[in-house]
């Protein structure tokens, strides 16, 4: 993963985390796709602090939840849950960028796309047995918000700073795709080769 925001986002959430955990870690979920639909609407009308204020919730929902959920003991429901709020959260996040004209309407598909194919295939290669997928690839979510966040950012002083981002994001998400997709390949192989 480029950013390792997961890595650093534990340890630095874990105080409040241990505060917050007699509220369920599905409710920061749910808050967190909320808060992404909010932002699609800031897309739409074009307002970046909404946009930036809303991108922010998300990213802190997003890590914050799985903080919750590990000092709660995570269970199946929740674990499906996010990953089912997530990719809602990723689809009216990336047509925000499209409706409000700061993308391309093909580049905001590929990124769409990308980005719904990075976590079909961990889940499907998770499925088939091989160990947990975390850092394999080039972008993650915990890293596609903040970049999306820091190109909505730079939008304040650079026009064509969110397209950019898309683009950026487009390429780096199918890339991912692919790099599980040959993880799988070899390891599935392997696993062939050794029964």
């Amino acid at each position: 993963m480029l950013l390792q925001v997961k890595r650093y986002s534990e340890r630095l959430l874990l105080p409040l985390a241990r505060k917050l955990k007699k509220i369920p870690a599905n409710a920061f979920t749910i808050i967190g796709m909320l808060s992404a639909i909010v932002t699609f609407i800031g897309y739409y009308f074009r307002s970046l602090p909404w946009i930036i204020t809303f991108l922010i919730i998300v990213e802190f929902c997003d890590q914050l939840d799985g903080t919750i959920a590990r000092l709660q003991g995570p269970t199946l429901f929740g674990a499906f849950l996010d990953s089912t709020l997530d990719r809602i959260g990723d689809f009216f996040i990336l047509i925000g960028t499209i409706v409000g004209s700061y993308t391309s309407f093909e580049i905001g598909i590929i990124a769409l796309v990308g980005t719904f194919l990075t976590s079909y295939t961990r889940a499907r290669i998770e499925a088939l047995g091989i160990e947990n997928l975390y850092g394999v690839g080039l972008l993650e979510r915990t890293d596609r918000i903040p970049i999306l966040l820091l190109g909505t950012i730079l939008q304040l002083w650079f026009f064509y700073a969110i397209w950019w981002t898309i683009l950026v994001l487009a390429i780096g998400t199918n890339a991912t795709a692919i790099q599980r997709i040959i993880y799988a390949h070899k390891k599935l192989v392997k696993q062939k080769v050794m029964t």
